[in-house]
């Protein structure tokens, strides 16, 4: 049997020792054996969704799972690992024994790779905290840099650029061991949001629930953002009711890599709101020519080439 190590933090002291006690009373019963140990020699961190962050920046950058503990009230973070409290002996058991599978799936001998989301879970992160984390520092693939500082993100103009046309994928963002320097550009964060979950997975986004139904609660300012067809499209769509996933897909037949990633940039960018599923109204008939004429509209407004 495999045996792991598990270290919590953040948690109060009744709902840690109430931990180590479940976790006892599941040895034999769990496919891999749980030992509570030192963070440093730790499989998996459980942390609270409220404690220090720079313990989670730090433990984000070795690639080992993190599961996020959070209050019953709390909003679903932006985590594949989530408990809620107060945590109970069989959603702690299903919680594990999903952490062991994800771990047994990655060799124990290979380097700890960053998840996919993890740029954007880090950027969520900092989006919440309203800019009082310090500058907080990217990197992508091709060694470009990229800059988050009181509320603003920063790059230099040739990364912007790249950034813009969608060929940048990006590191969790970190502490930053130096000031942002005077040559990057300042833009806003909400642009660096949208940019990133563009150029990101094509899979719907971890915090977004498939089953849920989702519309525009404003519009993405596409004068400063730029845009395609296909978003102009797709925002004029969800901006008339709202949609599942599949229902976008459906209703815009687009590819659904291009659904999810509409919907992740809306999300990260704040201008996406959900709506139960139980309140949709029928889709509405629209005559065939309407959504030509409306993205149409909206690029000759934009000034782009229709």
């Amino acid at each position: 049997m495999q045996t792991l190590g598990i270290h919590d933090i953040g948690l109060h002291v009744d709902a840690s020792h109430a931990l180590h006690s479940m976790l006892k009373v599941l040895q034999g019963r769990l496919h891999a054996s749980w030992q509570a140990c030192d963070i440093d020699r730790a499989d998996v961190l459980l942390a609270h969704a409220h404690c220090d962050p720079g313990v989670l920046s730090r433990w984000t950058r070795t690639g080992k799972p993190l599961v996020v503990v959070v209050d019953e009230r709390m909003d679903r973070p932006a985590s594949p690992f989530v408990l809620r409290q107060p945590i109970r002996v069989m959603q702690l058991m299903g919680m594990l024994e999903s952490v062991s599978d994800h771990l047994a799936e990655v060799p124990r001998h290979a380097a700890p790779a960053a998840s996919a989301w993890s740029a954007l879970e880090s950027l969520r992160r900092l989006m919440g905290q309203h800019g009082e984390s310090g500058a907080q520092l990217a990197r992508t693939a091709d060694g470009a840099l990229l800059w988050v500082d009181h509320g603003c993100a920063f790059a230099e103009p040739s990364a912007l650029q790249r950034l813009r046309d969608g060929e940048l994928v990006a590191t969790p963002f970190m502490a930053a061991d130096a000031a942002v320097p005077k040559s990057a550009k300042a833009f806003p964060l909400v642009d660096l949001a949208w940019f990133l979950a563009l150029s990101g997975p094509a899979e719907l986004a971890p915090w977004l629930d498939p089953a849920s139904a989702y519309r525009l609660r404003r519009w993405p300012d596409f004068g400063r953002l730029g845009c395609s067809s296909n978003m102009l499209e797709l925002s004029a769509m969800t901006a008339t009711q709202p949609m599942t996933p599949a229902m976008l897909v459906q209703a815009s037949a687009k590819p659904p890599a291009v659904v999810h990633r509409f919907l992740n940039a809306a999300s990260m960018a704040g201008v996406c709101a959900s709506a139960p599923v139980r309140q949709l109204p029928r889709p509405a008939s629209v005559p065939g020519g309407m959504w030509s004429r409306i993205v149409g509209d909206l690029r000759r407004h934009l000034r782009l080439v229709a």
